[in-house]
Parts: structure tokens; sequence; C-alpha cells
């Protein structure tokens, strides 16, 4: 048929005419009933060979992907994911660094495994909108459960993002669970598994109080953040309770950064702080503020106690075996997962204990000076 013929031809026509033209001159727009059409299968069976499911014999197989081939198919990872039932939990961290969540990380991997279910672990980055591009990602691999911690910027913000996709998640059969912070302002239908963050520093600074310190120092300060607060508060309420004035002025804020922590714990001894024991947000800060009561040539613990949060790996294992307060990290991440399935309600707060070791002494009496 020429051109003239076809542009007049009947609209029936056109369209058999269109059908028929259909083939390998498609490559990167193809779909399942392109290659079931050429290879002379049903969709099933291109469905079955593309998955390697089901029962298809090799000269079957081997004809569909000949026009797998020849069409440059590529599946549609999003498209799959809608007609895939998922059988998979995501786990989204900020950073596949430091030690701090491992345990947590290994407890969700474990119960994952254990349930023959698929593992996937993501990282936001600490690029401006990383979170929102996770999330995109999750509507497009649709997991069963998406575990995710507490993301870089303050909890408002990541409550915005997680709220405004909690529908579209939902309706892709995603569960989102928040681990190792509080609620907040986030969705009920948002599982959220935390730890004793006010209760656990509380503990820890009445032992020292039980053990005669009076004069104290809080490192690793971070209002931005409700679960470092809730860390400063139940240390300010331990000393109300026992009736020891504190003086905030020399509050450490909490970094990254060993330098900068060291220099901010030096610049508070300069301007008058004194202290027999020093409370510590997280072990990694407890670590720095060590060294630098070294710098100052004061002795741990001999001249001040020294206590951490977190009871990381390594604090039992440092020339000054670490006091601090345990997390069962491996217990929230198996939690998590749970949670995200429906067994156990959407709520949950884990205990802390005391891990109590060689950091902290009895108090001589009076603060040290230099």
């Amino acid at each position: 048929m020429s051109d003239v013929e076809a542009a007049t031809a009947p609209e029936s026509q056109q369209s058999e005419e269109r059908h028929a033209r259909r083939g390998p001159a498609k490559t990167g727009q193809s779909n399942i009933s392109d290659i079931a059409r050429l290879a002379g299968v049903s969709t099933a069976t291109v469905s079955r060979v593309m998955r390697g499911k089901g029962s298809i014999s090799e000269a079957t197989r081997a004809k569909v992907m000949k026009v797998v081939d020849e069409l440059g198919y590529v599946p549609n990872a999003h498209a799959r994911a809608l007609t895939t039932p998922p059988n998979s939990v995501t786990m989204v961290v900020r950073a596949i660094t430091g030690g701090t969540y491992s345990d947590l990380m290994a407890g969700v991997e474990r119960e994952v495994s254990s349930r023959n279910m698929t593992f996937r672990l993501i990282s936001t980055g600490t690029r401006e909108g990383g979170l929102q591009r996770v999330v995109d990602d999750l509507l497009s691999q649709r997991p069963k459960v998406a575990v995710m911690l507490a993301d870089a910027g303050t909890d408002a913000e990541q409550d915005e993002v997680l709220n405004d996709a909690f529908d579209q998640l939902g309706r892709v059969g995603t569960k989102i669970v928040l681990a190792g912070r509080p609620r907040l302002t986030l969705n009920p239908g948002i599982g959220v598994v935390d730890y004793a963050n006010e209760q656990g520093m509380h503990d820890l600074t009445a032992y020292m109080v039980s053990m005669g310190h009076r004069c104290f120092l809080f490192a690793g300060k971070a209002d931005v953040s409700s679960v470092f607060d809730a860390r400063y508060q139940g240390f300010r309420r331990a000393l109300e309770e026992a009736g020891i004035a504190y003086d905030p002025r020399y509050d450490i804020v909490r970094t990254d950064d060993r330098k900068t922590n060291v220099e901010a714990l030096v610049s508070a001894y300069a301007a008058g702080a004194r202290f027999t024991a020093v409370v510590a947000s997280t072990d990694a800060v407890a670590l720095d503020m060590i060294y630098g009561l070294r710098t100052l040539g004061l002795a741990v613990p001999e001249q001040v106690s020294v206590g951490g949060f977190d009871d990381m790996p390594y604090a039992e294992d440092l020339i000054v075996p670490l006091s601090t307060v345990h997390v069962p990290f491996a217990e929230v991440g198996r939690t998590a997962v749970r949670m995200g399935l429906g067994e156990c309600p959407d709520d949950c707060v884990l205990p802390t204990s005391l891990a109590i070791r060689r950091s902290i002494l009895p108090s001589d009496g009076p603060v040290l000076e230099r």
C-alpha cells in the first residue's frame, strides 16, 4: 500500500496495518505482548521465562530469549513491582558508615533472612533531598516493609517527608517503621520502635551520683535531635532529684569531629568548668572527652569519671573499659521487622540497662583544681 493509499484507507484497515508492522523495529519500547506474539507463545509463558519461574522447556526458553535479544527488551522495574507480590524488607540509613547502628542493621537482616525474605540496604546520603529520593525508590520497588533510621536534618523534616508519602507507600503495600527515635508528629499508621533514652541517661547519672559525684559536665548536647535531647533531659532530671545544682553554660555541643569536641572541653575548662564526672551523650563523644581530659593532665577514672551511651562493641575493650548505657540495638531491629509484618503493635519502647565498667570510680570528694 502506498502512502496515499494508507492515508485514505478506512480506519479499521489502518489499524490492522499498524498492528501488522509491530516487531523488532520497536526496540526500546516493546512489551511482553510483543515478545509473546513474535515468539508464538502466551504472555504468561514470557512472564515465566523472564522471572525464571515455572516449568518451561529449554526450546521455548531459547525461542523467547532470542526475541528478547532482538528487541533489546529491558523489563521495567516499576511495572514488574506492580505485578510481583512484595517479599522484601528495605532498611534505610543516612550513611553506611560508623558503628552506632551496626547491631541494629544486623538484627533487621537476621530477622528478614530467617523468614526467607529479601533484605536491601540503601542510604539517603548527606545531600539535601536524599530522603525524598529514597521514598521515590521505595514507591518503585515497593518492599513489604521499610525500616528507617533517623535521617540527617531535624525530626520535623523527616516527619514531613514520610507523612506526605504515607498514603502512596500504603497503596503499593509498603509499611514504614521508624527505628531508634520517638513518634513525635509521625502519622499514627507509621510504626515506631524506640528505646529508653531519657531513662537510660537518668540511670547512668544517678549511678554516678550514688558514687559520690556532685560536680558534672555534660558533653554532646544536641537540641535539634529528639534522641539526644531526651538523653540530656534524663541527665538533668537525675541531678534535680539529687538536689545537685548544675551550670549549663559549660555544656559541650555534640559534633562528629574529635578535634572540635576536644577543643570545646579544653575551652570549658579554661572558662572555669570544674567537675569530677563527665556524662557523654554517646560512647564516641565519651572517648573524645577521655582524650581531652588527658591533654589537660587529668587521669580517667582516678581524677575524673566518664560515662557514655550506646554500649558500642569496643566499649569494654578499651584500656579503660567504658561505663555506658547498653541499648539492645539488635532487638530494636528484629522488633522493627515484626512490627512491619503486623506481628506487634505500632508503638514500642525497649528498655536500656547500665554496663558499669572501670571508667567510673567513687569521687574522692572536692572537685579537682589544676
